[in-house]
């Protein structure tokens, strides 16, 4: 399993919805949400993702959506609609994804990558512990001769 070097990690943010670090070394941002987000910080914290790893040109992208409940449907149309389509244009290679246990919100996520399926640039897979998420995200792929 791939650990953090302490030296090298930023917290952005870290708030009763949520919290997000990112871990520069390994070019991994970590969104870790907490129970319900209003829609403004639903919004607000996807943008500030969205902005650092344009800046630092992250490749891993965990999201542990655990504990994280309904996203309204207003926010899921904006996801696919607008936020998706920006993150397509980044360097993100692999997101990992931590389901929720709240049925609604499991509902609402699918949805979403249903909705963006096949202009997706960057894998997805979908894990129930961080360190199985990890393992796969910085598994290095076989080269091919």
């Amino acid at each position: 399993m791939t650990s953090f070097r302490q030296t090298d990690e930023v917290i952005l943010l870290d708030e009763h919805y949520l919290h997000i670090h990112c871990a520069l070394h390994e070019r991994m941002i970590h969104l870790q949400w907490k129970g319900h987000a209003r829609s403004e910080e639903y919004r607000d914290g996807l943008e500030l993702a969205l902005a650092f790893v344009k800046e630092h040109d992250i490749l891993y992208w965990l999201a542990d959506l655990r504990t994280m409940t309904a996203i309204l449907q207003d926010d899921e149309n904006w996801a696919n609609e607008e936020w998706f389509p920006r993150l397509f244009n980044t360097k993100l290679e692999k997101m990992a994804i931590l389901r929720s246990q709240d049925y609604f919100n499991q509902t609402s996520v699918q949805r979403s990558f249903t909705a963006v399926n096949g202009k997706l640039t960057f894998k997805v897979a979908w894990f129930p512990s961080t360190g199985e998420a990890l393992d796969w995200l910085f598994q290095q792929e076989a080269l091919r001769a």
